[in-house]
């Protein structure tokens, strides 16, 4: 050989498998015709990887003149599905092979093949005629182990082999043409404790699956002409999996379709795919595809619609699943519906389809971000976009009224506190994004959500100097669970600002405890008019209780049942304005709402709000979703 044996070896075959000595073998033995073929595993023991030897015979027509000229030059094909490389690999693993074959009756030629190979062979003439065969026998094992024993067990071995020759075994067996494969593994000390001891296998036409053919329709087929074909056997006996691959050169690459896909029990089989527009489409070393990107995309789209449709017609209870997976996706998870993935091969993963949908969504908000300007179809997707966003809002919000509504009576304030806003911390317009998932206002109402500050378990006086440049008024008596300042900042606007105040009682209170908020309400609302007297427009504040019989009685006199899926009450009264030792300001009389209502009406009003938010939200997304799936079959 012109080109050197081990540089060679380290650019083509730089990753390999030890498998591959088996399946490059046996892929020569089936291009030279051979139907009986034997493989040879010795070793001493499990301990002892330098005693590894392999010998492999077949009965095709031998290393003639022509087949043993092709060996000795490198590179060079004999069609475009044999790569001219294969054999580097024998030298990859061992160091040497000596090769014996008898041809033509009565000549036989013996070589050996290593690093330093010549092209030469010792030749006789045989004193009488013999069948033909070639054996090859590996020799000095040159790794230090075995990364894996099992590539020395009979049994691993005869799954590899059927894995990749499948599509070479089944035209044998279409053809009417039987074959033996025999694999033996002689082990001289056993190790039951690892399962490595002798046994031997065989691989013949009665393993092979009794494959159905279908011919595949498919408005993307043109880029494969002259056919695609895709062969399958699905039942119980073929090694208890699925098999998914594509037929390249007489051999079985597999496309892993199924990585992450979800079987369901009892179904097995094997699934190829087959066309000339396949061949040599292999590397060089057989270990990847040589597909375009687009033309790989193509062919898993295709592959994987045929075989879902197959078996879904089988297996009609993987069809209802999927079904029922895809509904559940879609209603926890509107805001992505239309990048659900409702194709699959098996069973859809549910985790695996949300993840991609996620991705899906974010790529195409990054897409929206990054354009430089808006056509008619961005813009669309942009306002489809921020539907889907809003609507992931409300569906967070969900969750914080599931939360509220099952607080139990034992539970401490400061849980019921901590929902709507949590303690200790002050919120800011000017944070609004930032707090959107934390302060949850809009309980109350939804246009508290346009506040311009929030404070939670802060001190009244706290609560005006955030929003005033006055010193901190020093009084300790007055302490509201959850304090609103909103619509603009008392001191630079030009209009007096609304204040909303909100006192929160535990569940499990008595009449006592809960009406006594009603008098924490006028205090607040008293020690606020007093504080900035012409600054304030509106006061509204909320008492939130449990209602027990004798306090409905009391709502009766001289409240207003407003309009709520639980207990809520409405009253306007006239507060005086006082200053900080208690004492009245002027004359005048300010009308401030209170507003009373149960835990329930709380989060029922809220809930009620939010579902008619997302009926809406949902009804947007699904019309564009169904309107764009149109548009892409019309233009297909």
């Amino acid at each position: 050989m012109e080109i050197g044996i081990n540089e060679a070896i380290q650019h083509f075959f730089s990753t390999t498998s030890f498998n591959m000595v088996y399946s490059e073998a046996l892929a020569n033995a089936l291009d030279a015709g051979a139907n009986a073929i034997s493989i040879d595993i010795s070793i001493e023991s499990y301990s002892k990887p330098e005693t590894l030897e392999i010998r492999i015979r077949d009965n095709g027509e031998g290393f003639t003149d022509k087949n043993f000229a092709k060996f000795s030059e490198l590179l060079k094909k004999s069609d475009k599905s044999h790569k001219g490389l294969g054999r580097l690999v024998y030298l990859k693993y061992f160091k040497k092979v000596d090769i014996e074959s008898v041809f033509e009756t009565n000549l036989k030629r013996t070589f050996s093949f290593h690093e330093h190979f010549k092209s030469n062979s010792q030749n006789e003439i045989l004193s009488s005629e013999t069948e033909s065969y070639s054996l090859l026998t590996f020799k000095d094992f040159s790794n230090i182990k075995l990364l894996s024993y099992d590539n020395i067990k009979a049994s691993n071995v005869k799954e590899y082999l059927l894995d990749q020759f499948l599509p070479s075994f089944f035209l044998l067996k279409k053809t009417g043409k039987d074959f033996r494969v025999v694999i033996r593994t002689s082990v001289v000390e056993s190790n039951k404790e690892k399962g490595f001891y002798s046994d031997c296998q065989e691989i013949t036409t009665a393993d092979l699956p009794l494959l159905n053919e279908k011919k595949i329709d498919d408005a993307n087929i043109d880029i494969f002409k002259p056919s695609l074909d895709l062969f399958y056997a699905i039942d119980d006996s073929y090694q208890g999996k699925i098999t998914t691959a594509i037929c390249i050169d007489g051999r079985a690459m597999e496309i892993p379709l199924l990585k992450s896909a979800k079987i369901p029990e009892k179904i097995s089989g094997v699934f190829l795919l087959s066309s000339s527009f396949f061949d040599s489409k292999s590397d060089d070393s057989r270990q990847s595809f040589n597909f375009r990107h687009d033309e790989l995309k193509v062919i898993e789209k295709i592959f994987s619609e045929s075989i879902s449709e197959i078996l879904n017609e089988r297996f009609p209870e993987i069809k209802t699943r999927n079904a029922e997976i895809s509904h559940k996706l879609t209603e926890r998870y509107p805001h992505l519906d239309g990048y659900f993935e409702k194709k699959a091969i098996c069973l859809l993963d549910e985790n695996k389809i949300l993840e991609e949908a996620q991705n899906k969504f974010f790529k195409e908000q990054k897409a929206i971000l990054d354009a430089t300007e808006l056509n008619d179809d961005l813009y669309d997707k942009s306002l489809c976009h921020a539907t889907r966003v809003l609507t992931e809002y409300i569906l967070y919000r969900n969750k914080i009224i599931d939360k509220l509504r099952n607080i139990t009576d034992e539970e401490k304030e400061a849980k019921i506190h901590n929902l709507i806003a949590p303690m200790q911390n002050t919120f800011s317009a000017k944070s609004f994004i930032n707090d959107l998932y934390s302060n949850n206002a809009w309980l109350l109402d939804d246009k508290y959500m346009s506040y311009h500050s929030i404070l939670s378990d802060e001190n009244i006086e706290k609560l005006i100097s955030s929003i005033s440049e006055d010193p901190e008024l020093r009084s300790n008596d007055l302490k509201p669970d959850i304090a609103l300042v909103f619509s603009n900042d008392i001191e630079t606007t030009k209009h007096p600002v609304d204040v909303v105040v909100v006192e929160l009682k535990k569940k499990g209170l008595g009449y006592l405890d809960n009406t006594r908020v009603l008098d924490q309400l006028e205090q607040r609302a008293r020690r606020l008019l007093g504080l900035y007297p012409n600054k304030i427009q509106r006061m509204w504040f909320f008492g939130i209780v449990e209602f027990d019989k004798e306090l409905k009685i009391k709502m009766r006199e001289g409240w207003t049942q407003i309009y709520s899926e639980d207990e809520a009450y409405y009253k306007s009264v006239s507060i005086q304005p006082v200053d900080k030792d208690m004492n009245p300001i002027g004359d005048k009389t300010y009308p401030v709402s209170l507003t009373l209502m149960s835990f329930d009406a709380l989060w029922k009003d809220a809930k009620t709000r939010n579902e008619t938010f997302l009926r809406i939200l949902r009804e947007s997304i699904k019309k564009y979703v169904s309107e764009t799936a149109s548009q892409h079959r019309l233009s297909e």
